[in-house]
């Protein structure tokens, strides 16, 4: 991985040999001459280097190669390496070799690979779930495709950055960099119809999400006007995403047409998480339009499929079963889901999923003003976010914890509140 002058390839290759200079100058020039090439001391024609290049045993075109093209060829063939490793979820050997490249890029003035170090830094903390870092590291890349108007990789930084946004929960700007995404493709050669589809779908779903549900559907149009990939998955999430824009503008009917075409695509490939994934979904939707009924029939169709596995939706679709049942202050029933997702989560050993268990616990005893089992469970929350270093949900914990003291002990109510305000100043959430 050396990166070397004309001189100092010239001197390795001749040790390599055990040539002497005088060997290596031969008839043609003198040792002396060849020691101040070594030393980049002299400049070299065509007709000499021709002549070393034979001696040598190595083509011209090696011996010509600037330390500029070198480092090119070499940070190429590392990120080649590093994309393998990022591919294979090898993300530490990764990190360290993308690192090693960028030290290689700043040296030479590499502006296109450090972008790309940049962007690849950016899909491993996506894997890591690092969603500062991976904001960041997208817009450090953006920086320099910008300077280097490479188009296809602009694009990608924006459309990264406003899936980030989307997983924040943060529409606006998402969408604010699916404009600018939608704007570059326009003006890019990129072909590929799946690149289109997973835009328009992103703006799609951020336009329901701010309930702008004309918009949404426009989206929903361009991506029916693209040819048909016959590919399943896609169908399905197409056909969701335009259930969801049609019962947000009323259109029970076609809305629960385009669910039925979803669950029969699902149905066919026998895709199970799929079905509960649409369930899920359809519940969510109901949840918004206030119909806890339907919340908890098709959360409870979810759990139904996905009870006997350890995954998000299986514990999302509890989670939702127990909200609504205490939303319709069905306590026994929500209580009896409790134990089942208290039990799951200590089973699979998974801390935050018992937090969020208990923390429904103790919103159905504050509901009806039992304060001591609800600060019971409380605390037991306080030490399990402790635990996990979450300090964002601790403060809002402490603060939770002086609300239910304040008609018990106003010692208490103070000692949380103080709590609470001293680590949201920590975290510079108030001044």
């Amino acid at each position: 991985m050396d990166i070397l002058s004309l001189g100092e390839k010239i001197k390795k290759l001749r040790k390599e040999k055990n040539m002497t200079l005088k060997e290596l100058a031969g008839d043609r020039i003198t040792a002396a001459q060849i020691s101040h090439i070594e030393r980049d001391k002299s400049h070299t024609s065509y007709e000499l280097l021709d002549y070393l290049s034979e001696k040598l045993d190595v083509s011209i075109d090696y011996l010509l190669e600037t330390k500029e093209m070198q480092s090119k060829k070499i940070t190429d063939n590392l990120i080649l390496q590093s994309e393998i490793y990022i591919k294979s979820n090898e993300l530490d050997k990764a990190e360290q070799l993308i690192n090693q490249v960028i030290q290689i890029c700043k040296e030479y003035r590499l502006i296109d690979n450090y972008g790309k170090c940049n962007f690849l830094l950016g899909t491993i903390n996506l894997k890591r779930e690092n969603y500062n870092l991976v904001v960041n590291n997208f817009e450090k890349a953006l920086y320099y495709f910008i300077k280097n108007n490479d188009k296809e990789n602009i694009f990608k930084c924006y459309l990264n950055i406003g899936k980030i946004y989307v997983k924040e929960e943060f529409y606006k700007g998402a969408i604010s960099h699916f404009d600018f995404a939608e704007e570059v493709l326009s003006e890019s050669q990129i072909e590929d119809l799946d690149v289109h589809k997973d835009l328009y779908s992103n703006m799609a779903y951020c336009h329901v999400k701010l309930g702008e549900s004309e918009k949404s559907l426009e989206y929903i149009s361009k991506i029916e006007e693209i040819d048909s990939t016959n590919n399943i998955q896609e169908e399905v999430e197409v056909l969701v995403l335009k259930a969801k824009n049609l019962l947000n503008i009323g259109k029970y009917d076609d809305a629960k047409e385009n669910f039925k075409k979803a669950l029969e695509l699902l149905e066919i490939e026998e895709n199970k998480s799929g079905i509960a994934n649409v369930y899920m979904t359809i519940s969510e939707i109901y949840n918004e339009l206030g119909d806890i009924d339907g919340v908890l029939e098709y959360s409870h169709k979810a759990y139904d499929i996905k009870k006997n596995d350890d995954d998000l939706t299986a514990a999302n679709s509890l989670y939702k079963i127990i909200e609504a049942y205490i939303e319709n202050e069905d306590y026994e029933s929500a209580k009896k889901y409790c134990k089942i997702a208290l039990a799951n989560s200590i089973k699979s050993k998974n801390k935050f999923n018992e937090y969020q268990a208990l923390k429904l616990y103790s919103n159905m005893h504050k509901i009806q003003n039992e304060n001591t089992l609800a600060i019971e469970y409380l605390t037991k929350c306080t030490k399990i976010i402790s635990e996990l270093g979450n300090s964002d949900i601790l403060a809002g914990l402490y603060l939770d914890l002086g609300q239910l003291y304040s008609d018990i002990s106003k010692e208490k109510e103070l000692e949380y509140y103080q709590k609470g305000v001293a680590l949201y100043k920590q975290l510079e959430i108030i001044k």
